[in-house]
C-alpha cells in the first residue's frame, strides 16, 4: 500500500489527465503553486471549496492504487505528472511502472534536476524547464544553482522525449535570458521543441509571441499553448467532493 505525494487530479477533454505532486525541491519566486494549490482553470469558487478542504486536513495523499483506480474509472490513457515536482516523490518510479501496466503513458513536468537514466527511459515524454541559463539569476529566482540541470539536458536531450520549456516573466526572465537559454538548447540540439510560458500571474502574451518569433530563429520549433476559444474548465478528479 505505498502512498504517493499526488494530492490533485484533473482531466481535460482529450481524456487526459493531470496530476499535481506535493512538494519541491526548489522555492521559484514565481511559482503558481504559490498562487494556489489547484489547477488554475478550475472555477474559483471550487477552488476556494478545494482549499476549505486541504486546511481542514481532509485533503488525503493517494495510494498508487488509487490514482491508477480514478484514472482507470475516468477511461484515461495518458497522464501528465506534474505540481510541484513529481521527482521528489519516492514513490515515482513504482507509479510510472504500475501505470504503463495499465496502458497509461506518462508524461513528465520537471525541473530536470533528479532525473536519471530509468525515468527517462520509462515515461512517453518530459517537459523539462529550465528558468535561467545565468548561474546567478537562478540562484536567485530558485534558490540552487543550474549546473545539474543543464548537464542533465545535455545528458537527456538525445533521448528523443525532451521538451524544453521556460517562463517569461516580466523584470525577472525577459526574451534577453530566453535567448541565452535557446542557444544553450540549440548546441545541444537544434530541432529540440521550445515551449515559452507566459507567467499565469501575469500573462503578457505580447511580449511572449514577439520573444517567441526571436527565438524561432535559433530554435525553429518555438511555441507557446494557446487556448482555442478561451481556456477550457477541467473536470475535477480529486479530491472528491
Amino acid at each position: 500500500f505505498k502512498v504517493t505525494k499526488v494530492y490533485h487530479m484533473v482531466q481535460f477533454k482529450d481524456g487526459s489527465a493531470y496530476l499535481l505532486f506535493n512538494g519541491c525541491n526548489w522555492n521559484c519566486s514565481f511559482c503558481v503553486r504559490k498562487v494556489g494549490k489547484w489547477d488554475f482553470c478550475l472555477p474559483d469558487e471550487l477552488k476556494r471549496v478545494l482549499d476549505n478542504l486541504w486546511s481542514r486536513g481532509e485533503v488525503e495523499f493517494l495510494s498508487i492504487e488509487e490514482v491508477v483506480e480514478i484514472l482507470n474509472e475516468n477511461r484515461v490513457n495518458l497522464a501528465f505528472l506534474g505540481g510541484g515536482e513529481p521527482t521528489v516523490d519516492g514513490e515515482l518510479k513504482s507509479l510510472v511502472e504500475r501505470l504503463k501496466k495499465e496502458n497509461i503513458d506518462v508524461w513528465l513536468l520537471t525541473n530536470g534536476e533528479l532525473l536519471d537514466e530509468k525515468l527517462v527511459d520509462m515515461v512517453k515524454g518530459i517537459t523539462f524547464s529550465i528558468k535561467a541559463l545565468d548561474d546567478a539569476l537562478h540562484r536567485r529566482i530558485t534558490g540552487v544553482s543550474n549546473l545539474n540541470i543543464l548537464e542533465n539536458f545535455r545528458r537527456f536531450a538525445g533521448s528523443g522525449k525532451i521538451v524544453a520549456e521556460t517562463v517569461y516573466a516580466e523584470n525577472i526572465v525577459e526574451c534577453d535570458e530566453i535567448l541565452k537559454i535557446a542557444k544553450f538548447i540549440a548546441l545541444v540540439d537544434p530541432n529540440i521543441r521550445f515551449r515559452i510560458d507566459p507567467l499565469v500571474q501575469n500573462p503578457v502574451y505580447s511580449k511572449v509571441d514577439e520573444c517567441i518569433e526571436k527565438t524561432k530563429k535559433i530554435l525553429p520549433n518555438t511555441y507557446r499553448i494557446k487556448a482555442n476559444g478561451g481556456v477550457e474548465t477541467p473536470k475535477l478528479l480529486y479530491p472528491r467532493l
